[in-house]
């Protein structure tokens, strides 16, 4: 036995108020947990007088300190022939405070909660009572059939769901998204027909949000939405083509490993806030891919410490995670920050991420092709001044030399007369050369 964030030791009832502070910091992180009076650290025996008045001075001392109340099993038992005494708890009414101060726990140690720490379980709290299993305006009518079937049909394939056979109540009732014919909030999220949720997509010609090279806005539910982002993102991401060992097949290596660009699209959906107007983003700069989902990180942790340690991860949306991980979007909770992080360490992609009150950014690094020509010397002379269209341009004719004039229109939005403008002013500059004839010829981009 070993003290861990779920177990505490005390050798006796002489630290009582410490045992205190353990469990308010244990039910705050947890939910449940032991305490054990009669050990040592090390979890060894340390032998001291039990009588029936300590065992009830423990109770006691619950009652008056810990807020809200909870009502614990407090038992003697023996371990390695000395007796100690056992305190078990749980309680889903957090937070919870000692002696009029809230705690949490870390690893085996119980720190006092900052105000904003506090106020965030508590918005957090709220959130998770008021909103995920609250019965929403959607019936079983308005559930998206083929969502619904995608979902069954993967998680029995992986092994996660038992083949009840195809029955649209059952499967519902069976993931706890059914309240009568009424879908739960989480159910109406995953699985409605009505576009609950709202997607916005963009690829930007530079690092800022000026000039954009595509937009797109999608509306569904959890699952096609997932898919949406994924798609956009592999469609205008950068490939580049090695050759097998045999010198005959080639494969596609993309600039970030997808697995970790779809984990974090995930994520993004599973840990959202969902109970104010939200608008899910994907933005794909020149330097760098954002993923940016309502809500703050939902938890008290940085992203980072998911990655070196085994933290437990505190999940804001409970149904939605669990609905995701029967069908195997999720492979396993709370380690889908690591396995970000670790294909993309292979890859010698970088990561960055911003966490503020209303919203979550993770952002995957990526060449500039933009910089050597906006910042360098080309030809012995220094490049003119290239501006926003200009540079649009350039990424268009960098990505398939052999765009047309039509398909730059499409592409930027703007005139015949504007592009040829913008042509011209680029092969004066000398950063791009024609090559070959009007019709079968393509755009050399230096």
């Amino acid at each position: 036995m070993r003290e861990d964030e779920y177990t505490e030791f005390k050798k006796t009832t002489g630290e009582l108020n410490e045992a205190m502070v353990s469990i308010s910091s244990i039910l705050n992180k947890h939910r449940r947990g032991k305490i054990f009076f009669g050990l040592k650290n090390d979890g060894t025996p340390f032998k001291f007088t039990i009588t029936d008045s300590t065992v009830r001075d423990v109770s006691r001392k619950i009652f008056e300190a810990i807020r809200p109340q909870i009502f614990p099993s407090v038992f003697t038992d023996k371990i390695d022939g000395s007796e100690v005494i056992v305190v078990e708890f749980r309680g889903d009414d957090v937070p919870y405070s000692a002696f009029g101060k809230y705690y949490i726990r870390i690893a085996d140690e119980d720190r006092e909660l900052t105000p904003s720490q506090l106020r965030k379980i508590m918005v957090g709290q709220e959130y998770a009572e008021n909103w995920e299993n609250k019965t929403s305006d959607a019936t079983i009518a308005d559930v998206d059939e083929k969502t619904l079937e995608n979902f069954y049909r993967n998680a029995v394939q992986c092994g996660r769901m038992p083949d009840y056979g195809f029955d649209r109540q059952a499967i519902l009732s069976k993931i706890g998204v059914l309240n009568g014919d009424r879908l739960t909030n989480a159910g109406k999220y995953l699985f409605s027909s009505k576009n609950p949720i709202v997607l916005k997509m963009a690829v930007f010609a530079t690092e800022h949000k000026e000039t954009f090279l595509d937009i797109a806005r999608e509306e569904g539910n959890i699952f096609q939405l997932i898919d949406a982002a994924v798609g956009y993102i592999i469609k205008n991401i950068r490939w580049r083509v090695e050759m097998e060992g045999d010198g005959i097949h080639r494969k596609e290596i993309p600039e970030i490993p997808i697995d970790a660009l779809r984990e974090a699209v995930i994520n993004s959906f599973a840990h959202a806030r969902y109970d104010l107007p939200v608008q899910h983003e994907i933005d794909i700069f020149s330097d760098r891919i954002s993923i940016v989902n309502p809500g703050s990180f939902a938890n008290e942790f940085e992203p980072i410490d998911f990655v070196s340690r085994d933290i437990h991860s505190f999940l804001r949306n409970e149904t939605i995670a669990r609905v995701l991980y029967l069908c195997k979007d999720v492979e396993t909770f709370g380690s889908g920050i690591r396995k970000i992080y670790s294909l993309c360490n292979a890859a010698s992609v970088k990561i960055q991420y911003t966490n503020t009150d209303t919203d979550f950014m993770l952002e995957f690094s990526r060449i500039d092709r933009n910089k050597p020509l906006l910042s360098g010397q080309k030809n012995g002379r220094i490049n003119d001044h290239i501006s926003d269209l200009e540079q649009a341009v350039l990424t268009c004719l960098r990505d398939k030399p052999d765009m047309t004039n039509a398909g730059l229109i499409e592409k930027t939005g703007k005139s015949q007369r504007t592009i040829t403008r913008v042509l011209s002013a680029l092969k004066s500059k000398g950063l791009i050369v024609r090559v070959g004839s009007n019709k079968t010829g393509y755009w050399q981009v230096k």
